[in-house]
């Protein structure tokens, strides 16, 4: 059996949950049948920077040893129950202290397909359609209103495996949406879910040779991309594929998408520093993202020499990095050349290369 362990969520906050909540659960009230009780496990982000052996295969862990915040806040799963041909229902599913509370209900004996994403909050709206007109092929998840740069870590289901008990020895395997309704408190379901964003992190430093001379204080670095602010993804999964077929993006808005990493003022060494939190970000932006870089720069006796210089930079690196991804982008801060102190090279532009 493949070591699978647990996971959590994110996030429909403060009022707008709770009236949700009243909502949800006058209508399960209304319904006949059992209970949906959930588990839910997702895969770790691959580092990019991380080298593994290849006997070493990529497991699926606790969404909240990716995400620890998760323990502390009240997340939440939209679940589509669909019955073939063509008929689905949304439902959600509640973090509360350790546990799921559900929302859906399901009866004994029917056959269910389930399609669903995480975390609710993240989304402005969802819709869904079977492939070939029939849910047991597979489905086409909409998700409307993602942020193209988001600190939300946006995923899907890939895999759904029932149980009689949370004690029974099951083998989730991803690719598989099928599910049969059980009896009274023997409605346990275990959901793989992928990610749909890649991720990025930075660090920064200063050239030693150029650190001898000059004294670099960052104030602001901004992601950017031509790509608007919002997207629409349309997710297709298909029966017995092991991953996500493909994801297909439109834009929202005319706004372009920005991502603010830094906006306070930090003197920079020749150590590389971790700047910004964790950013996740759509496919959709992956060939024109660029980062535009705010200093000053001062001598060593810390005469300010000049003043909000701008610095841009392509990040050509995250061009081919794909969905579930995720890299460390090390910047370097050094001049275009280095020659003999004098007036003249307190005009000349800096560079910041990407590692």
């Amino acid at each position: 059996m493949k070591p699978y362990m647990n996971i959590s969520l994110d996030l429909c906050i403060g009022m707008l949950l709770s009236m949700l909540m009243v909502a949800c659960t006058a209508e399960q009230e209304h319904e006949e049948g059992e209970t949906l009780e959930l588990m839910t496990y997702s895969r770790e982000l691959d580092d990019l920077n991380m080298r593994r052996a290849a006997s070493v295969p990529s497991g699926y862990v606790s969404y909240t040893t990716i995400h620890p915040e998760a323990a502390s806040e009240s997340h939440s799963v939209g679940v589509y129950l669909t019955t073939s041909p063509n008929s689905a229902v949304l439902r959600r599913f509640v973090y509360e202290t350790d546990h799921w509370r559900s929302f859906a209900i399901v009866k004994e004996n029917a056959d269910y397909y389930i399609y669903g994403y995480l975390p609710m909050g993240a989304i402005e709206n969802t819709t869904i359609e079977p492939v070939e007109s029939d849910y047991s092929s597979g489905a086409y998840l909409t998700l409307q209103g993602l942020e193209t740069f988001s600190e939300k870590d946006v995923c899907v289901v890939v895999g759904v495996k029932g149980a009689e008990s949370v004690a029974d020895n099951v083998s989730v395997i991803p690719g598989y949406y099928y599910y049969q309704g059980k009896g009274k408190d023997k409605n346990h379901v275990y959901l793989l879910f992928d990610h749909l964003y890649s991720a990025v992190s930075f660090s920064i430093r200063v050239a030693s040779d150029y650190a001898a001379m000059r004294r670099i204080r960052l104030k602001s670095v901004v992601m950017k991309t031509e790509t608007t602010e919002k997207v629409n993804a349309r997710i297709k999964f298909e029966a017995g594929e092991a991953s996500i077929v493909s994801v297909a993006y439109t834009p929202r808005g005319t706004a372009k998408g920005e991502r603010v990493l830094l906006d306070e003022e930090r003197d920079l060494t020749t150590s590389y520093v971790s700047f910004g939190e964790i950013c996740y970000f759509a496919g959709a932006a992956r060939s024109d993202l660029k980062l535009v870089s705010v200093y000053d720069v001062y001598d060593q006796e810390g005469n300010l020499l000049r003043e909000n210089c701008t610095a841009e930079n392509k990040l050509d690196v995250l061009s081919t990095i794909k969905s579930g991804e995720k890299r460390n982008v090390k910047l370097t801060v050094e001049p275009t050349y280095l020659h003999v102190l004098s007036d003249a090279d307190l005009d000349k532009n800096l560079e910041i290369k990407v590692n």
